[in-house]
């Protein structure tokens, strides 16, 4: 998976069957013996059954050569059977995991069916795909949480221990009591949401009046990252702001050491706050235009705003 691909996101069973052939011959054994002193005429007969083919051992009774006439007796010894006993072996092909074509983990899929032994889970994403990987939900990966796949780096879910900026579903997956909220960190609606263990989801979290900001910190690489109470204008340019409405400014503006953050934007669709030198034209000097925050995905980082 590289960028291309997840710029182009934000714009196989095998089926398997076992035949078994089982042959039998009919076959038919007569010995006779004959003494130039004394004929006495015997015969032995043979009768070989028709072969089944169970899920069972079957046992088969065929005759043997005779040890021939006894010349000096003038007497015939006769055949002596012997059983000769076979086990056929049954191959089960219903399990995914006897199949030889199962996908590893991190690789592309539609369902779980094709994703292998390791995992057999298939997290999908709307509009651009699926990924084989540990997880669909906190449930597989008790005690810890599941974190999302990350679409850059082409790598499925995971499951972790519940710790700062990894990803889960609630707040009980999340193990270090510092970090003890679970918010959402990143979202397209109907099509991906990124929640993580951190101290907030909101300002109203923020109980410390010295770190009143409910500030995200983007690990866009691995697309992760946390939600952490913050001083105002702690925050220096280039890095994660909140978007969130504050009396209709973001409410970043306060934790931007500059007093501005702007809103970047994937393709329309995945929108964070970078800071920035400004968030509008007027809000640089004289015959100079605010440029806009952008996602550098080839970089990885966030490009704040600057005065142009």
């Amino acid at each position: 998976m590289t960028c291309t691909n997840l710029r182009f996101f934000f714009a196989s069973a095998l089926a398997l069957s076992l035949t078994t052939v089982a042959c039998g011959d009919d076959r038919g054994d007569s010995a006779t013996a004959s003494d130039s002193a004394t004929t006495a005429p015997t015969t032995t007969d043979a009768t070989m059954g028709d072969s089944t083919t169970t899920n069972t051992p079957t046992t088969t009774t065929e005759p043997t050569a005779g040890t021939g006439t006894d010349s000096e007796t003038g007497t015939t010894t006769p055949d002596n059977p012997t059983t000769t006993t076979t086990t056929e072996t049954t191959v089960t092909t219903g399990s995914l995991c006897n199949d030889p074509e199962d996908q590893p983990v991190n690789s592309p899929c539609t369902d779980s069916s094709g994703c292998g032994c390791d995992t057999e889970k298939c997290f999908v994403v709307p509009a651009l795909g699926g990924f084989c990987g540990e997880c669909l939900e906190d449930a597989d990966c008790s005690p810890g949480g599941c974190s999302v796949p990350n679409p850059i780096a082409g790598v499925g879910a995971t499951c972790n221990m519940g710790g700062p900026g990894e990803g889960c579903q609630t707040d009980a997956v999340c193990a270090d009591a510092e970090f003890g909220i679970c918010g959402t960190l990143l979202e397209v609606p109907g099509i991906i949401t990124v929640a993580t263990c951190g101290q907030c989801k909101d300002n109203a979290d923020c109980t410390d009046p010295a770190l009143a900001n409910c500030t995200p910190t983007y690990d866009v690489p691995n697309f992760k990252g946390q939600l952490d109470c913050l001083a105002d204008g702690s925050v220096e340019n280039n890095f994660g702001c909140s978007l969130e409405d504050d009396g209709g400014n973001p409410a970043g503006n306060k934790a931007c050491k500059s007093g501005f953050c702007g809103e970047a934007s994937v393709m329309g669709l995945l929108k964070l706050g970078v800071c920035g030198e400004c968030n509008e034209d007027a809000d640089c000097p004289m015959g100079q235009m605010c440029s806009d925050p952008a996602v550098d995905l080839d970089m990885g980082a966030l490009v704040g705003s600057v005065c142009m």
